[in-house]
Parts: structure tokens; sequence; C-alpha cells
């Protein structure tokens, strides 16, 4: 726990997902991406920043509007993981949710075993001042950029950044 939200972890939380998207169209602003975002937060494993008065056992409970942040995590190999989503309401930008959010992320996975984390996330040959303290930030994170991908997404370069854990 830090300051006045609690981080804790949960599944199937699309309507917490959805609200926070919803106010960041600089990010995700593309409705396709973020009907894909929402439906992936009913499979993946949330990671939400709470207001901790409303914290429930598993954050299932916790109504959507006191949902400061949330973190999707896709695992598909033992010792791999992926950052699908992170996103924190503006009001809360740079009070370190988000990185409350990766260490919490980052514990989790080393306890079982995980030894590498990734986020793909808009290139820099794209120029999008949004995008670039999105890098800036997981560079601070520990995040290394390895490559850029000018194909992978149909109109956007994709840069594929890595931290070892």
């Amino acid at each position: 726990m830090s300051g006045t939200y609690t981080v804790v972890r949960t599944l199937g939380r699309s309507d917490a997902a959805h609200d926070i998207l919803e106010e960041l169209p600089e990010w995700f602003g593309i409705d396709r991406f973020t009907h894909e975002y929402v439906e992936a937060a009913d499979r993946f494993p949330n990671y939400l920043a709470v207001a901790s008065p409303s914290v429930g056992a598993d954050g299932g409970a916790v109504p959507a509007d006191d949902v400061l942040g949330v973190l999707l995590l896709d695992q598909r190999y033992p010792t791999s993981a992926e950052v699908h989503l992170l996103a924190v309401r503006r009001k809360h930008h740079r009070a370190g949710i988000g990185r409350d959010l990766m260490a919490r992320v980052e514990d989790d996975l080393r306890g079982q075993g995980v030894r590498l984390l990734s986020v793909k996330t808009l290139g820099p040959s794209a120029h999008d001042p949004a995008f670039d303290q999105t890098r800036a930030f997981y560079g601070a994170c520990g995040f290394h950029p390895v490559e850029e991908f000018p194909d992978l997404w149909a109109d956007d370069p994709c840069l594929l950044m890595v931290k070892p854990l």
C-alpha cells in the first residue's frame, strides 16, 4: 500500500478499465483498441490501484470510480510476461500509482520464477508527445528498448521494451 490507495490483484474488471481508458483519449482514443483492452480485462490478471477505504478482499467489489489505475498482465510462458495495459486516471498521473502497480506485478512475477517482463508501446518514429512520456516512464521503471517494428501493428510502429526481473 502507498498513499491513499492499495494495489490488489483480481480478474474481470473491464468496467474499471473502460472508465479509465475513456479519460485518456491521447493514449487510448481509438475505439477498436479500447474495446480490445476492455475485453482483455476479462481474460488477463488485473492489478488495480484502488482507493483504500473501498478495498475488498480481491478488488472485485470495488466501485469502478474508486479504481485509480489498472495494469493487465499477459503471461504466455513460465519465464516471461508482458504488460498488456497500464493506465492511470489523469488526475492521479505522476503520483506513483503506475510505479506501484509495476512494483506489485514485478514482485508477484519474481515469486513465480519469471525472469523477463516486456511491454509494447508506440515507437519513437511516430513522434507523439504523449507516447514520449510513456516511453520515458517505462525507461524510468527499468525497461530497455529492444527494437522498433514498423509493421507489427497496422498503422503504427511498435517499440518492444524489456526488463530483466
